[in-house]
């Protein structure tokens, strides 16, 4: 087996939903040999906040002006001084996501925050989530996937740092946020920077409660990944043998993973 390309993983759960450990993958296959009937689904519906693919930067407020695509579609944002627009109307869910594709600046030393805050009055703080880039955790001119991740009924983010073509690395785990009143209805995404910094796109992972699949003893399916095996989630719903009452017991199923 090709470590780079393939590898294993046991994923843990009861009667509460929880997400499949994180690897780097294009698909992967699960076994049920539980004795229990495994559910399995999606945690998130995407969203595309800004791709940048057109001239129109109404919906930011600050420094932000067109740039000829590094990254994905035909064009991209250069972010020149702080900038910001709407996130979402609705109210953020726990575990939804925030992702903005970056390269980052050209310089020997930058410092560039990404923000998620409940209000425009408070840009310039602490937010929600928020995570800061700077050359002592990444390379100059370099691609890379900023990730915040929030938890507005524990008022906690994690944050996550990925390197084009490696791994996600975490950079903070159930950090303090500023959520606000309002669990981040009417939220809004902020860059602030020393550095002008290229953007595109800005993807919104809103947590849903998709339908779930359901994988019996001795199943064995395979699931497409758009880029890691955590875009989805399993839970425990019990045997028939017990009418399904014995989902609370902790149960491990097995995958193997393909990049």
């Amino acid at each position: 087996m090709d470590l780079n390309k393939a590898g294993t993983f046991a994923a843990t759960t009861n009667n509460n939903y929880t997400t499949i450990p994180y690897h780097r993958a294009t698909s992967f296959r699960v076994t049920n040999f539980t004795g229990k009937v495994v559910g399995i689904r999606r945690r998130h519906y995407s969203e595309v906040v800004d791709n940048f693919n057109d001239v129109d930067f109404t919906e930011w407020t600050g420094g932000i002006e067109y740039e000829s695509s590094e990254l994905e579609g035909t064009g991209a944002a250069k972010v020149t001084a702080t900038a910001h627009r709407q996130l979402t109307s609705e109210v953020v869910l726990d575990g939804a996501e925030v992702e903005f594709s970056i390269v980052t600046p050209s310089s020997d030393a930058y410092s560039i925050k990404f923000s998620v805050y409940d209000d425009v009055d408070r840009i310039g703080m602490d937010g929600a989530g928020f995570i800061t880039v700077t050359e002592s955790n990444s390379k100059s001119n370099t691609k890379y996937k900023v990730t915040i991740r929030l938890n507005p009924t524990t008022s906690k983010f994690d944050t996550f740092l990925q390197e084009d073509g490696k791994d996600k690395v975490s950079i903070d785990t159930d950090e303090d946020g500023q959520f606000g009143p309002n669990n981040l209805a009417q939220s809004i995404v902020a860059i602030e920077g020393d550095k002008h910094i290229v953007v595109d796109p800005i993807i919104y992972h809103k947590k849903v409660n998709h339908s779930v699949e359901h994988i019996g003893h001795g199943g064995n399916y395979v699931y497409p990944c758009n880029s890691e095996t955590s875009e989805y989630e399993i839970i425990n719903l019990g045997s028939d043998a017990l009418n399904y009452s014995d989902n609370t017991q902790t149960i491990s199923i097995s995958g193997f993973y393909s990049r």
